[in-house]
């Protein structure tokens, strides 16, 4: 879990940080003393490289010499069993997402899966007053704690940062010539841009703060001579050309996360000496004498050092640095080394770092059980593809009506696009055709419609509105509007039709009409007109919808199921068309060639699934539903379709070779599994299926399905001599570990007494561990006698 994680890496960063503290410390003591650089190169490895180190143990995790391991609750823990045992498989329902369209017939599914338990033990403690109440895990008590700490600590740092701002803005700019041309030539010397000089009354001690600035106190200013304001701002510079500043707040901001690190403040004091030190050395050699500035310090030492509002910048004088030893140092003119690290010191505390990271010790929260490791535990089944939405009408068709409340004002809006044409209908109000449906008849009071044809560049429309009970019409051409002569008339009778038909405007109310005058033939050959798959598919289900069909009228409707693009609208108007009425021979093979067109996986096995129920027990209607179902790309459809056909009884032998064949191309362990077990479920010779079903089982990447595949053929009836052979086969190149013993010794039970059988049971069981190698050859005692 992501708390115990997180628990793991604070407690890791504390002994990490200890411990490269402490070696830092004892480094500091010895030979590094005289040598500033390297120092604080490695203060600064020892502050900051804890948390790379400890979070390369925890994300990584490098092996460690010593590692502790805590577990998270002190009187519960879960053990495997000592001897591991077979996962009992306890059927369980897993239920699959279903299509929310209509299917030709009812279908149901459920995959099983193997439950496997482990053993909870619990140590019992005496009451001694009652119950105690359950207390949170140690390591969500230990996080809360430092994140109130952090909280607090990062508190205190935010109100120091804003006392900090609040003194910067009292502080005025510096009127010094002499002053500005001994900061200019102070920055060159330094490679750095001249910083801004400013002074502030309350200040004790000059003081360097992010973005080049340098604050000087009041008293400084006025009572200090030349050479002594030169060393100080020699020595404010080091700070700012050295990023003093910046380095101050980091190790702030570190302190207050990592505010239960034991040595962070011996550290911090640390580097808050050495700074203080270079500076020093370099203000003394760029002026060629620390007199000057030795003079500063003490003349600071003298005003009550110790400001607490400005603790997050740099300053000359302040408490943590040793003032005296320095003053002495500067008057004694003792040589100061001013050499930087250089790449060597970087070098050398990465190696360190790295070298750390491996061998300091790390700890780990819930370690693993000292007993015997318990079988792996199965993957769980993937989860079941969601159906797909439902597409729109079609591309380019949009139909939006409303309607007032008491239902005497509807709105609608029409749109239909295609390669050749792109009509459009905006009607406004109650609207009647005629009988012929090539002119509007009535229009509601105050209503108005609008219909437009663009065609080859050529836009036409006609504009219809209810003016005192009458209808008046204008004509358009390319927005010029023209006179409604006969010529509009023509095309507006032939438009009106085009835009009912292709937008399924009124389609139940239509297809009832056009049955009652000319039969359902009649309807056929309105639909066989229309080119909008949406408005066929509308036209197809409204018709299954009128009344039985005659076999040839069957028939005809399933070949014109043939101009529908859309694979939604084909599955659905053929679903209707089967719930009508029971398919024959002839016409399953029409809709099994449909379904074969039939790209969207999902559509076609639902479309292959609900028409199992009523399959004919044909030769050749079984082989093209079997051919249009080897042709799902998806593994779940392809797995889900195939084994609806067995649970459908379509088991025959030949059908299972075929089958188990498919399942080779499968590329999901489990679905590929999951219909190798139901195929061999149903045979009555597994001997004729072993080679092509381990062949295919073989090819299995998880070691757990592999072996439940492996178990189900030992299992199956009609299993001998060349299933067996297959078996070994399969396990010579498989994992050696839990899941080859389960199958080995599942396989002895049952293995026909043959020598060179048995020799090849023993070569791969010798590649076993010690314990799974004595049960595996346990289970051929029955041989012995």
């Amino acid at each position: 879990m992501a708390s115990e994680t997180f628990a793991a890496w604070l407690l890791t960063v504390a002994v990490h940080a200890t411990v490269l503290s402490g070696i830092a410390w004892l480094a500091d003591r010895g030979a590094l003393r005289s040598r500033p650089a390297w120092r604080e190169t490695l203060w600064r490895a020892a502050f900051f490289g804890a948390v790379v180190t400890a979070s390369v143990q925890v994300l990584v995790q490098t092996p460690t010499h010593t590692r502790i391991a805590l577990a998270t609750r002190a009187h519960e823990a879960t053990v495997a069993n000592a001897v591991p045992a077979v996962a009992s498989s306890t059927p369980a329902a897993t239920p699959q997402a279903e299509a929310a369209a209509p299917v030709l017939a009812p279908s149901t599914s459920a995959e099983t899966a193997p439950v496997q338990r482990s053993q909870t033990v619990v140590i019992a403690t005496p009451a001694l007053h009652g119950r105690l109440p359950d207390l949170p895990p140690w390591h969500l008590i230990l996080i809360a704690g430092w994140l109130a700490g952090a909280l607090i600590a990062l508190a205190r740092l935010g109100a120091a940062w804003l006392r900090l701002q609040r003194s910067l803005t009292r502080a005025e700019p510096v009127a010094n010539a002499s002053l500005a041309t001994d900061i200019a030539a102070l920055a060159i010397h330094a490679r750095i841009e001249s910083p801004d000089l400013a002074a502030l009354g309350d200040l004790t001690s000059p003081i360097a703060v992010t973005r080049r600035r340098i604050l000087l106190p009041c008293w400084a200013v006025e009572l200090l001579d030349r050479d002594q304001l030169r060393a100080m701002l020699a020595h404010e510079t080091a700070h700012i050309a050295r990023r003093d500043p910046e380095w101050k707040l980091a190790v702030a901001v570190w302190c207050a996360l990592f505010w239960f690190v034991p040595l962070a403040r011996l550290a911090r004091k640390r580097l808050d000496e050495i700074a203080e030190i270079s500076c020093d050395a370099w203000a003394a050699i760029h002026l060629g004498d620390g007199r000057s500035l030795a003079e500063c310090l003490a003349e600071c030492a003298e005003r009550n050092v110790g400001d607490r509002r400005l603790d997050l910048a740099p300053a000359m004088a302040s408490r943590e640095s040793p003032l005296l030893r320095r003053i002495d140092y500067l008057i004694a003119g003792v040589p100061m080394n001013t050499d930087s690290a250089g790449a060597r010191a970087g070098f050398a505390a990465a190696a360190a770092l790295a070298i750390a990271a491996f061998v300091l010790p790390g700890v780990s929260v819930n370690p693993a059980s000292a007993a015997p490791p318990a079988p792996p535990a199965p993957p769980a089944a993937p989860a079941a593809p969601a159906a797909p939405a439902a597409p729109a009408a079609s591309p380019g068709t949009h139909i939006h009506i409303s309607s007032d409340s008491d239902g005497k004002h509807d709105m609608t809006i029409v749109s239909v696009s295609n390669d050749r044409h792109n009509y459009n209908a905006k009607i406004d109000g109650k609207i009647t055709f005629n009988d012929s449906e090539d002119d509007i008849a009535t229009l509601s009071a105050g209503g108005s419609a609008a219909f437009s044809e663009k065609h080859d560049g050529r836009t036409q429309r006609i504009e219809i509105a209810n003016r005192g009970g009458k209808l008046e019409r204008r004509y358009f051409v390319d927005d010029k509007e023209q006179p409604f002569d006969a010529a509009a008339h023509a095309w507006m009778s032939t438009l009106i039709p085009t835009v009912i038909r292709e937008t399924a405007i009124d389609a139940d109310g239509r297809v009832k009409r056009l049955r009652a005058k000319g039969g359902a033939n009649a309807v056929l050959d309105e639909i066989a007109r229309i080119d909008s798959s949406y408005a066929r598919g509308v036209y197809l289900k409204a018709l299954a919808a009128s009344g039985k069909l005659s076999s040839d009228e069957m028939t005809r409707a399933l070949k014109l199921v043939d101009g529908i693009d859309s694979d939604y609208e084909k599955r659905n108007a053929l679903v209707a068309l089967g719930a009508l009425q029971p398919f024959d021979a002839s016409q399953q093979k029409l809709v099994l060639a449909q379904a074969d067109k039939i790209g969207s996986d999902y559509e076609r096995a639902e479309l292959l699934v609900g028409l199992l129920p009523r399959l004919a027990k044909d030769a050749d209607v079984r082989a093209a539903w079997l051919k249009a179902a080897l042709g799902i790309k998806s593994d779940y459809e392809h797995r889900r379709a195939l084994t609806a056909m067995l649970d459908a009884g379509v088991d025959d032998e030949k059908t299972l070779q075929t089958v188990i064949d498919a399942a080779a191309s499968i590329g999901s362990d489990y679905e590929r599994r999951t219909l190798l077990v139901a195929a061999v479920q149903r045979t009555h010779d597994a001997e004729s299926l072993a080679p092509a079903y381990v062949t295919a089982a073989g090819k299995i990447g998880s070691d757990y399905e592999k072996r439940e595949a492996l178990m189900s053929l030992i299992r199956a009836p009609g299993f001998g001599k060349v299933g067996a052979r297959s078996v070994l086969d399969a396990l010579a190149h498989a994992s050696a570990g839990y899941d080859c013993r389960e199958v080995l010794v599942t396989l002895a039970r049952v293995m026909p007494n043959d020598a060179d059988l048995i020799e090849k049971y023993r070569a791969i069981a010798r590649r076993l561990g010690d314990y799974d190698r004595g049960e595996a050859e346990r289970a051929l005692d029955r041989f012995a006698t």
